[in-house]
């Protein structure tokens, strides 16, 4: 039998060397086939995408119903009936603030914003947490998943002052919606007029949120009072923020400042006493798809869902 010996003097006998080799050349085999076979199965969880389509169901007064299953829910998407993987009602939400600070919001309305809040803080569900986005000249964040109480602090810290890039905080608002960790959420914009130093445009914003899957809730502060005097850019801003709530699912309101708290609560309540109903969708075809959703209820309830979204 052939022997090895390494400069150090060890001899193995060449059968032994040989064996060991094909060995490690076993071990390397199995190593490899074990992370192909866990990387595809990553790669085909990873590809499916999970829908989650968030449902405000109210009554014939308008209130919302609460106490339903999920087995009351009939889905369907491109007439497809599906069945969700998760359901969630009345549960914690993570809600995205995206608030003007341009100089336009100076005086009576950035006062009325901060009595708003510190009011909506008070009364703030203790397992809900709040991500918020400001914008002026361009859009930042300013805090990520925080609680009520800090969501109070971190607005008290800001100032109001140049533009209004609306779209692009409505871009960074959408972007922050997918780090939150709560299924159940909610993008609640707040400004008090049109855009005018945004990269973005309007079309480009409207088929992201609806690709996005995101609900908006918009606030046009004093956009009703300053419109009936027939100033352009308050209705503009009116028909911007209303048309970005209509399309996703949301509601639009334009308060005075004496309303924006009862608003912001009004907000909270509705996205804590959703539904949400999550489940894959019965194909991966691309391009739009529409969602319906319905249930057999005696009250005969009324629904309000985004219908459509995007697989791209």
């Amino acid at each position: 039998m052939r022997k090895l010996q390494w400069s150090h003097g060890l001899v193995l006998p060449f059968a032994t060397f040989a064996s060991a080799n094909y060995l490690l050349a076993a071990v390397i085999l199995v190593i490899a086939f074990s992370s192909s076979a866990y990387s595809q199965e990553e790669v085909i969880k990873f590809d499916v995408s999970l829908v989650t389509v968030s449902v405000a169901v109210k009554d014939h007064k308008g209130h919302a119903l609460l106490g339903l299953k999920s087995e009351d829910f009939l889905v369907t998407d491109q007439d497809t009936p599906v069945s969700p993987e998760f359901f969630d009602s009345e549960g914690p939400a993570s809600i995205v603030f995206v608030l003007d600070t341009s100089s336009s919001m100076q005086g009576r309305r950035w006062k009325s914003l901060l009595q708003g809040l510190k009011s909506f803080v008070k009364k703030a569900r203790a397992s809900n947490d709040y991500t918020i986005i400001a914008f002026n000249n361009h859009a930042y964040i300013v805090a990520e998943s925080v609680s009520a109480a800090e969501l109070g602090k971190c607005v008290t810290q800001l100032r109001p002052y140049g533009e209004t890039a609306m779209y692009d905080g409505v871009m960074l608002g959408l972007d922050a919606l997918k780090r939150v960790p709560k299924r159940n959420k909610a993008l609640i914009l707040i400004s008090d007029g049109e855009d005018n130093s945004s990269r973005r445009k309007l079309a480009e914003v409207e088929k992201e949120v609806v690709a996005r899957r995101a609900t908006i809730y918009s606030v046009g502060l004093l956009l009703n009072e300053f419109c009936r005097l027939h100033i352009n850019e308050a209705c503009n801003g009116k028909e911007t923020v209303k048309q970005l709530a209509t399309v996703t699912g949301g509601l639009a309101f334009f308060p005075n400042a004496e309303d924006l708290s009862r608003v912001l609560t009004e907000i909270s309540s509705e996205v804590n006493s959703q539904y949400s109903l999550s489940y894959y969708p019965p194909d991966k075809n691309a391009g739009w798809r529409k969602v319906e959703v319905s249930i057999a209820h005696a009250e005969r309830p009324t629904l309000r869902y985004q219908q459509r979204y995007l697989i791209r």
